[in-house]
């Protein structure tokens, strides 16, 4: 478990903020989740999926309840996401495993290979060695013609990472809706301790030299994007 990993699972257990970040959807994640339903819809045959930092899954159940997916497996570093995840995942009619790791570890230690690899706002804890190695490890993991389907921050070309965190924390300070100032300061002290998003033609590269054969952008939502990196 690293350290920046260990961090963002303590901040998921500031349940009162994150749940509230969702509702107000402050993060796109209606917009998101809208999109990545319509991705699996399109995949037609059953699937199965790896879900990594799922968190509680909250978002993606409604959407796998009207999905093909034949098999589901969560892992996430907080328990208490894992504890909910677990009930909001219930009815799905597949089967259903969740495990507490990190995302890495995930990876290396499980040989199950899957047709797509999930991942929301998980990534971009991640320093570029890691993001590399993450890369590696879930092309190795997918079935062939499988997706690791992305959804996560990435910064403009040409925007630094001090750049990038200043003017996340004056957008969410100016627009985001529905949390106190107290609740936001929780958030931009997280996001300026943890948060390393790369841009595009770093998260191209790099998934180019892990062996996957393209990387498509969904959606854009600010420095929210929908990606899918697609492998042999």
């Amino acid at each position: 478990m690293t350290e920046p990993d260990k961090d963002a699972a303590d901040f998921f257990d500031t349940w009162v903020i994150y749940r509230s970040i969702v509702a107000h959807n402050n993060m796109f994640h209606r917009e998101i989740y809208a999109d990545v339903a319509e991705f699996l819809a399109g995949l037609g045959d059953g699937f199965s999926m790896l879900d990594l930092g799922c968190g509680d899954a909250a978002c993606l159940a409604p959407v796998l309840a009207g999905a093909a997916i034949m098999e589901y497996r969560g892992v996430d570093l907080s328990e208490t996401a894992l504890q909910l995840a677990a009930k909001n995942l219930a009815a799905l009619p597949c089967p259903v495993s969740l495990q507490q790791t990190d995302l890495l570890q995930a990876l290396h230690e499980n040989p199950t290979q899957y047709d797509v690899i999930f991942s929301s706002f998980a990534v971009h804890h991640l320093s570029l060695p890691q993001k590399t190695a993450f890369f590696r490890a879930a092309h190795s993991r997918l079935n062939h013609n499988g997706r690791l389907l992305l959804i996560d921050t990435v910064r403009a070309e040409g925007e630094d990472l001090p750049a990038y965190l200043h003017a996340y924390c004056q957008w969410i300070d100016k627009d985001w809706i529905g949390i106190t100032p107290e609740e936001k300061a929780v958030a931009c002290e997280h996001i300026m301790e943890y948060d390393f998003p790369e841009n595009m033609s770093t998260l191209s590269a790099i998934s180019a030299q892990a062996g996957f054969t393209s990387c498509c952008q969904l959606n854009q939502y600010r420095w929210h994007r929908v990606l899918c990196f697609q492998s042999v």
